[in-house]
Protein backbone atom coordinates (compact mmCIF):
# COMPACT_ATOMS: atom_id res chain seq x y z
CA UNK A 1 0.00 0.00 0.00
CA UNK A 2 0.98 3.29 -0.69
CA UNK A 3 2.25 5.14 2.90
CA UNK A 4 0.37 8.55 0.60
CA UNK A 5 -2.72 7.07 0.33
CA UNK A 6 -2.24 5.46 3.94
CA UNK A 7 -1.40 8.73 5.34
CA UNK A 8 -4.49 10.58 3.03
CA UNK A 9 -6.70 8.07 4.39
CA UNK A 10 -6.01 8.90 7.94
CA UNK A 11 -6.29 12.09 7.83
CA UNK A 12 -10.22 11.97 7.36
CA UNK A 13 -10.49 10.01 10.77
CA UNK A 14 -11.60 11.12 13.65
CA UNK A 15 -10.93 9.45 16.46
CA UNK A 16 -12.95 9.48 19.69
CA UNK A 17 -12.16 10.73 22.88
CA UNK A 18 -11.62 7.32 25.43
CA UNK A 19 -9.48 4.33 24.79
CA UNK A 20 -12.48 2.47 23.77
CA UNK A 21 -13.74 4.96 21.23
CA UNK A 22 -14.81 4.36 18.24
CA UNK A 23 -12.35 6.37 14.68
CA UNK A 24 -15.20 7.44 12.92
CA UNK A 25 -14.67 8.03 9.12
CA UNK A 26 -15.53 11.55 7.60
CA UNK A 27 -14.46 11.59 4.07
CA UNK A 28 -17.04 10.25 1.37
CA UNK A 29 -20.46 8.30 2.45
CA UNK A 30 -21.82 5.82 0.07
CA UNK A 31 -25.57 5.42 0.04
CA UNK A 32 -25.36 2.23 2.52
CA UNK A 33 -24.31 4.46 4.79
CA UNK A 34 -20.69 3.33 4.81
CA UNK A 35 -17.77 5.16 4.33
CA UNK A 36 -15.97 5.01 1.07
CA UNK A 37 -12.04 5.86 -0.21
CA UNK A 38 -10.60 6.45 -3.80
CA UNK A 39 -7.01 5.52 -4.25
CA UNK A 40 -4.65 5.55 -7.45
CA UNK A 41 -3.85 2.32 -8.81
CA UNK A 42 -1.87 1.52 -11.80
CA UNK A 43 -5.03 1.42 -14.38
CA UNK A 44 -6.74 4.44 -13.09
CA UNK A 45 -8.82 4.66 -9.33
CA UNK A 46 -10.07 2.10 -7.31
CA UNK A 47 -13.20 2.60 -4.75
CA UNK A 48 -13.31 0.80 -1.61
CA UNK A 49 -14.82 0.45 1.26
CA UNK A 50 -13.17 2.72 4.26
CA UNK A 51 -13.39 -0.11 6.85
CA UNK A 52 -11.77 -2.16 4.21
CA UNK A 53 -9.38 -0.07 3.48
CA UNK A 54 -8.19 0.40 7.14
CA UNK A 55 -8.61 -3.66 7.97
CA UNK A 56 -6.01 -3.57 4.94
CA UNK A 57 -3.24 -1.02 6.40
CA UNK A 58 -2.60 -3.42 9.07
CA UNK A 59 -2.99 -6.94 7.33
CA UNK A 60 -0.72 -6.36 4.38
CA UNK A 61 -2.45 -4.91 2.21
CA UNK A 62 -6.02 -5.08 -0.22
CA UNK A 63 -4.87 -8.50 -1.87
CA UNK A 64 -4.38 -9.80 1.67
CA UNK A 65 -7.87 -9.41 2.80
CA UNK A 66 -9.59 -10.11 -0.65
CA UNK A 67 -11.44 -13.06 -0.10
CA UNK A 68 -12.42 -11.94 3.70
CA UNK A 69 -15.16 -10.07 5.33
CA UNK A 70 -15.06 -7.12 8.23
CA UNK A 71 -17.18 -7.80 10.81
CA UNK A 72 -17.92 -4.62 12.88
CA UNK A 73 -17.25 -5.45 16.74
CA UNK A 74 -18.81 -1.94 17.79
CA UNK A 75 -21.60 -2.17 14.78
CA UNK A 76 -21.13 1.68 13.86
CA UNK A 77 -21.13 1.77 10.05
CA UNK A 78 -18.44 4.83 9.66
CA UNK A 79 -15.91 3.06 12.67
CA UNK A 80 -12.51 2.59 11.05
CA UNK A 81 -10.76 1.39 13.95
CA UNK A 82 -8.50 -1.37 12.83
CA UNK A 83 -5.54 -2.43 14.60
CA UNK A 84 -3.87 -5.78 15.26
CA UNK A 85 -4.51 -5.25 19.25
CA UNK A 86 -7.23 -6.34 21.35
CA UNK A 87 -8.79 -2.80 21.11
CA UNK A 88 -9.72 -3.24 17.35
CA UNK A 89 -13.54 -2.63 16.10
CA UNK A 90 -12.71 -4.33 13.14
CA UNK A 91 -11.88 -7.87 12.55
CA UNK A 92 -11.58 -10.44 9.52
CA UNK A 93 -13.84 -13.13 9.09
CA UNK A 94 -15.85 -15.06 6.25
CA UNK A 95 -19.18 -14.38 5.22
CA UNK A 96 -20.49 -17.18 7.54
CA UNK A 97 -18.91 -15.39 10.77
CA UNK A 98 -20.00 -12.36 9.74
CA UNK A 99 -24.00 -13.80 9.24
CA UNK A 100 -23.27 -15.61 12.57
CA UNK A 101 -22.15 -12.24 14.48
CA UNK A 102 -25.68 -10.33 12.97
CA UNK A 103 -27.82 -12.92 14.21
CA UNK A 104 -26.07 -12.85 17.24
CA UNK A 105 -26.67 -9.37 17.87
CA UNK A 106 -30.11 -9.47 16.22
CA UNK A 107 -29.31 -7.72 13.25
CA UNK A 108 -30.76 -11.17 11.32
CA UNK A 109 -34.21 -10.92 9.17
CA UNK A 110 -36.92 -11.03 12.15
CA UNK A 111 -39.68 -9.08 13.79
CA UNK A 112 -36.94 -7.54 15.92
CA UNK A 113 -35.38 -6.20 12.58
CA UNK A 114 -38.24 -5.17 10.74
CA UNK A 115 -37.23 -1.27 11.50
CA UNK A 116 -33.99 -1.64 9.83
CA UNK A 117 -35.65 -3.39 6.37
CA UNK A 118 -37.86 -0.64 5.92
CA UNK A 119 -35.13 1.92 5.94
CA UNK A 120 -33.84 3.28 2.53
CA UNK A 121 -30.26 3.31 1.19
CA UNK A 122 -30.72 7.04 1.29
CA UNK A 123 -32.16 6.70 5.19
CA UNK A 124 -29.58 4.25 5.91
CA UNK A 125 -26.93 7.06 4.41
CA UNK A 126 -28.50 10.26 6.51
CA UNK A 127 -28.56 8.11 9.44
CA UNK A 128 -24.77 7.86 9.20
CA UNK A 129 -24.40 11.31 7.80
Amino acid sequence: MNPADIERFYAHVLKGPHPDSCWLWMGAISDDGYGRFWFATAGGQKVVSAHRFALATVHGGLEAIEDQTTLHWCDVPLCVRASLAPSTHLLLGTRSENMKDRSRKGRSPSPNAARWRRLSREERSARSR
